[in-house]
């Protein structure tokens, strides 16, 4: 599950700008995910992640970016993390198999806290 890994890796570089900042709990945080990131898997993982931290609790707020896909042979389709297998899509048309570079793309766009 490469969608833990990045979460885990998001949210241990915030922690300690939390701490610097003085921050005691975070209300909400926004992120923008790509339609292939599983929303499931963001959600597991913030969850898993955030146990014991300021970040636990906090609303998220997840925004979809559509990954739209079209292959040689004409085929279209938005894609979902269903669709991949790995990184990978197979047009179900041809049998084509494309490289998703923006697979597991996830962004952290803003994060609402209470300082002490």
């Amino acid at each position: 599950m490469h969608e833990f890994g990045i979460v885990e890796g998001i949210v241990s570089g915030v922690l300690p700008e939390l701490d610097v900042s003085q921050v005691k709990r975070v209300s909400q945080v926004h992120f923008r995910r790509g339609s292939a990131f599983s929303e499931d898997a963001l959600r597991q993982a913030y969850q898993a992640t955030t146990q014991g931290t300021p970040l636990e609790g906090a609303e998220l707020l997840i925004d979809t970016v559509n990954l739209d896909y079209t292959c040689g042979c004409g085929y279209q389709q938005v894609i979902n993390s269903d669709d991949l297998e790995g990184h990978m899509f197979i047009c179900p048309v041809c049998g084509a198999v494309h490289e998703v570079d923006e697979a597991h793309d996830l962004e952290l766009v803003e994060i609402i806290a209470e300082t002490l």
